[in-house]
């Protein structure tokens, strides 16, 4: 298990399309994987940590499909965001929460969250061809970490947190230079809070359902995503996942479209298995 430093920037979407003749990896030993959901991440070309932010966004409200424009979409559906690359120190993914602002009407915040490395496990190479990373994760991480009061604004009435394994928020894009993705700068994560042992669960069927997004950033800006439309696209419906049940899914680039020049950006896929 590893342990990640790092520092907060901007945000998140994606596309996640089932496909035919595409590469998938062979699963991991299931053995103690109860409550664990495992990513796969994939790219074209060789991963570079250096130059890009790879996203990995999730809505666990029941809201939807998180899109790359985030702030065009007032970040409607997104929940959390894990982050690995350029914008870090070190490429290790870094754990973000969304929620609304309990001091504004509607305006929704990121804050890190303190990740406990006994709940996730990250391998930046882990297929060997250098273009794929894998991190898993159990999925109580995800069930309000910071406690925040509104942690589902598209949700009413806001679960508690003592319900389930999937609390949380739409979403807000983090920036460190505010121009196509602005974002509030988050705060820093607290160095402490009360301990949080949520049910193995969501807490209603809504949030049964788990919508995952794949994105590539360069800076503030969105480069690619799993759907057609990639940087911009806001019609992929993809990446569901029922987090009551085991699930393989492999997911797969949306054939044409806006691709960046650059095969370490463009998106190739991955796979998302959930194991209850």
């Amino acid at each position: 298990m590893l342990r990640r430093v790092a520092i907060a920037t901007f945000a998140l979407a994606a596309l996640l399309v089932v496909a035919c003749g595409h590469q998938v990896t062979p699963s991991p030993n299931t053995s103690d994987l109860s409550g664990d959901i495992v990513l796969k991440f994939r790219v074209n070309g060789t991963l570079d940590f250096n130059d890009f932010t790879y996203i990995i966004a999730i809505d666990t409200c029941g809201g939807g499909t998180p899109y790359p424009q985030a702030y065009n979409t007032t970040y409607y559906s997104f929940s959390y965001g894990f982050f690995v690359g350029a914008s870090y120190s070190v490429a290790l993914p870094e754990l973000f929460e969304y929620f609304v602002n309990p001091n504004s009407s509607g305006q929704i915040l990121s804050q890190m969250v303190p990740e406990s490395s006994s709940l996730e496990q990250f391998t930046p190479n882990d297929n060997g061809q250098g273009n794929e990373f894998e991190l898993i994760f159990n999925r109580s991480e995800l069930a309000n970490p910071l406690q925040q009061a509104q942690p589902c604004p598209n949700i009413s009435p806001v679960p508690t947190s003592a319900g389930g394994a999937t609390p949380t928020a739409t979403a807000t894009v983090r920036t460190s230079t505010a121009t196509a993705a602005p974002t509030p700068t988050p705060t820093p994560a607290p160095s402490a809070g009360p301990s949080f042992s949520p049910a193995p669960y969501p807490t209603t069927a809504a949030q049964q359902t788990w919508y995952f997004n794949f994105f590539v950033f360069q800076g503030t800006t969105p480069l690619d995503s799993l759907g057609l439309g990639g940087p911009t696209d806001t019609q992929f419906s993809g990446g569901a996942v029922n987090t009551s049940i085991t699930q393989d899914i492999p997911i797969f680039k949306a054939v044409g479209g806006n691709v960046p020049s650059n095969p370490s950006a463009q998106l190739n896929g991955g796979e998302i298995q959930n194991y209850p």
